[in-house]
């Protein structure tokens, strides 16, 4: 019988200047040298807040004036179970200071800052530094056209600031198009010069064209998910490169939480025009899968903006679409 998941809530600090605070562990201590986040484990007889702003104020001694749930996330370690829960925490009474001979420092978390902030926490964080960073909506692009890939890439150019930034947003033509023919850097500049986070798929060779802005995401299929080596991931990600995934089902989750994806995308939530023959999941089975993620969950088929606050309810982080968004 698996042991009961111990709670562990985390404050994200983030200043009005962007700078969110960490601690670095100190020698002796569980995962002692690494950045971390300052929180602890849930007593029994308190609720996630309470125990939120106890641990706030006995480990860097502040009081917590307003706080959001942003992510919570199942990580397993050989000897415990956890379910981390962060809280981002944007308001505050008293200056952060060690309280457990830790140092602590505030400095900046954006897309640019990431994979510095990644490579300096233990892998159980890659999803909290993730949910501070990534925004709530994906939109994925229509496919090619009857006019081609040039009339695609100009109605996909004429409409990126018109979409609120920042967003992620998955290039993906179609398999109509052939890779080599697609003018991939060309579109990620694009995508970033309208305040976007560009997504693109990899070829099947797992190839890239050299100087791949590492700004740009890296998106796994179901094909490319079940064939892809955890190395290669690691190389992709050790450049910056946020890699992402999708998600049908329990076997699908468990390769990208084995392959340490940064987020999926589970579907189908609902029918789709796009897939007539695919029955929606439903939301108890998008629950289910959301709950086990080690990292950010965005609901795609069927979904709109407006059923953010039903994904979040149900563990979720984000949305993702193709009509919602096109």
């Amino acid at each position: 019988m698996d042991r009961p998941r111990t709670d562990i809530v985390l404050g994200l600090l983030r200043e009005p200047n962007g700078r969110v605070w960490a601690e670095i562990r100190p020698d002796g201590k569980h995962l002692a040298g690494l950045r971390a986040f300052p929180g602890g484990k849930r007593r029994d007889d308190e609720t996630l807040r309470q125990a939120l702003a106890r641990e706030l104020d006995e480990e860097i001694g502040i009081r917590v004036r307003r706080a959001r749930r942003v992510i919570t996330l199942n990580w397993d370690y050989p000897d415990r179970r956890l379910r981390l829960i962060g809280f981002e925490v944007t308001d505050w009474v008293g200056v952060p200071r060690s309280g457990e001979g830790q140092a602590l420092a505030a400095e900046p978390l954006d897309r640019d800052a990431r994979a510095d902030w990644l490579a300096a926490m233990p892998p159980a964080n890659r999803g909290l530094v993730n949910a501070l960073v990534l925004p709530r909506c994906l939109a994925i692009t229509p496919p090619v056209r009857a006019d081609g890939l040039t009339g695609w890439q100009a109605r996909l150019e004429s409409r990126l600031h018109s979409l609120p930034a920042p967003m992620l947003v998955n290039l993906r033509p179609g398999p109509a198009v052939g890779q080599a023919s697609v003018p991939w850097p060309a579109l990620a500049r694009a995508v970033l010069a309208a305040g976007h986070w560009p997504v693109v798929n990899p070829p099947a060779d797992r190839s890239w064209p050299e100087g791949l802005d590492p700004r740009v995401g890296l998106h796994l299929n179901h094909a490319r998910l079940m064939s892809m080596s955890a190395g290669q991931v690691r190389d992709w990600q050790a450049r910056g490169h946020l890699v992402t995934a999708a998600v049908h089902d329990q076997a699908t989750l468990e390769r990208a939480v084995e392959l340490a994806a940064d987020l999926v995308t589970v579907s189908p939530v609902r029918a789709t025009a796009t897939h007539p023959g695919a029955r929606g999941m439903g939301w108890a089975a998008f629950a289910e899968l959301a709950e086990a993620a080690a990292m950010p969950v965005y609901a795609l088929g069927g979904v709109v903006v407006g059923d953010l606050p039903r994904i979040w309810r149900r563990g979720g982080f984000g949305v993702a679409s193709i009509s919602a968004f096109w």
